[in-house]
């Protein structure tokens, strides 16, 4: 498994609102080691209202909820992977719900994840952070849903795809971790096959680099994750983003 990520600052006067989360191991067993990863971009939403402390206290408890449940003597199957990743966002959830609470703030984050473990890659969406898929035989593929106002206007044929980039509603997200107590969360499950790569973004980087252009650069500097992730940046800060980015590329060999 081969690992990438990376971040731009753009806003220069502003704090930097995203989290990245990188976490690989092994998982011992009877019969065999068993790897895992675990990765998690999460985008702060509150600007002067502290964003960023949104962004860390969601990649925070996302690991301190998943680690331990991997480590512990109870061995976590494939097939509960997926719930014990769906259980941490909606504790991460809990947990900024609780500092709005205790502190009267109104701090919110996005959170894109994905858990490996076997032969199993289970990913929980929240927001406009993204998470594709990409091989040399099936090109990119957006693995997520944003949970924003244009997408949505696209879903209803109000406006086309490539609205998005500039309609004024662009930035406007209606789920996040820290607004509502009960929250929806997307999972998917895909196969974790040989020649496959994940890629996890914060709206930095895809608002600036399109989709074809993304393929591109991972077809061109894969399988060397690291500088697929350096590059993909640099593409976005060469495209004048005026945003925070944040990068994590996995690539199982």
């Amino acid at each position: 498994m081969g690992l990438g990520l990376d971040t731009g600052i753009k806003r220069k006067h502003k704090p930097n609102e995203d989290h990245l989360l990188a976490i690989q191991g092994t998982l011992a067993s009877n019969t065999s080691a068993q790897p895992f990863g675990l990765f998690v971009i999460a985008d702060g939403i509150g600007g002067q209202a502290n964003g960023q402390e949104a962004s860390r206290l969601a990649t925070q408890h996302i690991r301190d909820v998943v680690i331990p449940a991997l480590v512990s003597d109870e061995k976590i199957s494939e097939a509960q992977s997926a719930q014990l990743l769906l259980e941490a966002v909606q504790e991460a959830n809990q947990s900024i719900c609780q500092h709005n609470q205790m502190y009267s703030t109104d701090i919110g984050t996005t959170a894109t994840a994905a858990l490996m473990v076997g032969k199993t890659i289970s990913i929980a969406n929240v927001g406009d952070s993204r998470t594709y898929s990409y091989s040399t035989h099936n090109g990119l593929s957006k693995v997520t849903r944003d949970h924003s106002v244009v997408a949505r206007l696209v879903e209803n044929g109000v406006i086309m795809a490539d609205d998005v980039y500039s309609h004024p509603r662009r930035n406007e997200i209606y789920r996040s971790l820290g607004h509502k107590t009960s929250l929806d969360v997307d999972m998917f499950t895909l196969p974790l096959e040989a020649e496959t790569t994940l890629l996890l973004c914060s709206d930095g980087l895809w608002e600036m680099v399109r989709d074809p252009e993304i393929q591109e650069i991972l077809a061109t500097t894969l399988p060397d994750a690291a500088t697929a992730s350096k590059t993909l940046v640099q593409a976005a800060l060469d495209g004048g983003g005026h945003d925070n980015i944040s990068v994590i590329v996995v690539h199982i060999a």
